[in-house]
């Protein structure tokens, strides 16, 4: 059962979103105020929190929120008024919040890469670790992942190939999502990561709130 922080001045329309979401089988926590807000996530340990209006803007509460470290890991959704109304709408973009997402992080450095897991798996995801390209690419195959976390410089098979080589497999369907993460920063290098079909590019080194907001991101491309 979810958890479901809601954050709001708005009273009626969260007592009204509260029963529905309690009907769908989630445990519901309320707040209505910043401060609050803060408080409930950093202790109630929210699986989502919906902002809506609050007494400072949902983006000045979400970027605190996302660097705190006791609350960077939990996902945020920002709701105008009207879609605070709209309870069954809501629930939708809950579910699809709560996907467990498979993420492939093919990085060579092992250190970095344990890292990148522990981040991600504290967020929810479910991660494998690949250490060249070669076993990228078979992990590919076996595991079907959402989303490859690939750097450029791998062993056996550089990252640009594994790109370029995902992108032109029709047994791929669908082919996962592409992060390049790489300590390369050039227009030429992310250009031609964009070329071979990566959907994000992100350059070492990079906070942990960064690197999951990107995730994030493409994942929410992915569902619009």
């Amino acid at each position: 059962m979810a958890k479901i922080l809601l954050a709001t001045v708005h009273t009626g329309v969260i007592a009204a979103l509260e029963a529905y979401l309690i009907k769908q089988g989630c445990e519901v926590d309320v707040a209505i105020s910043a401060e609050e807000t803060i408080a409930r996530a950093e202790n109630g340990k929210p699986a989502v929190i919906i902002l809506g209006e609050l007494d400072i803007p949902a983006t000045v509460i979400s970027g605190q929120l996302k660097k705190n470290p006791a609350t960077m890991h939990l996902p945020v959704l920002s709701l105008t008024f009207d879609e605070f109304t709209r309870p069954a709408a809501v629930a939708a973009r809950i579910r699809k919040t709560l996907v467990r997402y498979r993420v492939l992080v093919a990085e060579d450095d092992r250190q970095m890469s344990q890292i990148l897991k522990v981040v991600l798996e504290k967020s929810g995801f479910e991660v494998r670790l690949a250490h060249d390209g070669a076993g990228a690419l078979a992990e590919v195959k076996a595991w079907h992942p959402h989303m490859l976390v690939l750097d450029i410089m791998l062993p056996v098979i550089d990252g640009f190939h594994v790109c370029q080589t995902m992108n032109e497999d029709p047994t791929l369907d669908p082919r996962p999502k592409i992060l390049i993460i790489s300590g390369r920063s050039s227009d030429w290098d992310q250009n031609l990561g964009a070329a071979c079909g990566a959907d994000g590019y992100m350059v070492k080194p990079f906070g942990h709130a960064d690197f999951l907001a990107k995730v994030r991101s493409i994942f929410e491309e992915q569902s619009e």
